[in-house]
């Protein structure tokens, strides 16, 4: 591999000459792999004093500064830079939160909430009670709760208690008990959660997602939703964000530069197999039909298209 050192140079006196900037951040990327441009990354930050992210930033522009910075961040950079985001400005961006929320580990969370602490000197719990109310608040607090199970061998037995108390509350509505909802929802391993729904279709021939879509509305669904999708069949939940970023009236470069960063190196060729499957056309060709230049090229590379 390059001399990470000698990279850093490089890009140092791209930004200097603001020559073939966007060409040349793009050869150094599709090189280079995550862990040789982290290295990148610190050996620029260490020689001129500032952190390559926010170079690109303040040298760059347009959608593909956005994806390029994405390019030189930790997994848990990342996260806690979304979260960071997604907290900015007058209303909060609820999606972006979510989306963080819904997919990973609990130990994964104490990582992002540790990442977090370091990029904004703050608790990410603070700004989530502070941010939402009411039972939301709640909801996106268990997110990150030390309640949630890890149970990767679920009780069937326990597992069908859970699938007839929905039934009961969801389908009879004999009871209404949020503890139900928040037992299978926010407490449940993702292997209990798809047993739980094994159980409950085999029952009622109905889904999760019918449950929450009859006792659930606004924000509340909207969470719900991505928990069920993002332990169930979370390639799916991940293709449908990235066609609706691609299809409408305009791209939303924000959702499909979030989407791609997070899920390369995760599921990306599960999420292609998925997308066409779906869709009927590969991400590839959408992605060649939506954009351009140097950050087609980039957005292909995220995609794992070598």
């Amino acid at each position: 591999m390059s001399n990470p050192e000698e990279i850093a140079d490089r890009l140092f006196n791209t930004f200097k000459s603001k020559k073939n900037v966007e060409e040349t951040f793009v050869d150094v990327i599709i090189n280079n792999d995550l862990e040789h441009r982290l290295l990148i990354a610190k050996k620029y930050g260490e020689k001129y004093k500032n952190p390559l992210y926010e170079d690109i930033k303040a040298k760059l522009s347009g959608h593909f500064k956005e994806l390029c910075g994405y390019c030189f961040l930790t997994p848990m950079e990342f996260n806690a830079k979304m979260l960071k985001r997604g907290f900015k400005g007058l209303s909060i961006d609820d999606e972006a939160i979510f989306e963080i929320l819904v997919c990973h580990t609990l130990d994964e969370y104490k990582q992002i909430q540790d990442a977090y602490r370091t990029e904004t000197k703050k608790e990410l719990a603070k700004d989530l009670e502070k941010n939402f109310s009411g039972s939301l608040r709640k909801n996106v607090l268990n997110m990150i709760s030390t309640e949630r199970r890890k149970n990767e061998n679920p009780d069937k037995g326990q597992c069908e208690k859970l699938a007839n108390l929905l039934i009961d509350s969801g389908e009879k509505k004999w009871i209404d008990d949020e503890n139900i909802f928040r037992d299978v929802f926010l407490l449940c391993s993702p292997q209990e959660m798809v047993l739980v729904g094994r159980y409950y279709f085999q029952k009622t021939g109905n889904n999760l997602i019918d449950v929450i879509e009859k006792k659930f509305s606004g924000k509340n669904k909207n969470l719900l939703r991505e928990i069920v999708f993002a332990n169930i069949i979370p390639h799916e939940l991940y293709a449908e964000k990235i066609r609706n970023s691609i299809k409408g009236l305009g791209t939303n470069t924000a959702l499909l530069n979030r989407v791609l960063a997070a899920r390369t190196g995760v599921d990306m060729d599960e999420i292609k197999e998925i997308y066409q499957w779906k869709y009927g056309v590969t991400l590839k060709d959408d992605i060649i039909g939506d954009t351009s230049g140097s950050y087609q090229r980039l957005c292909l590379f995220v995609a794992e298209y070598k």
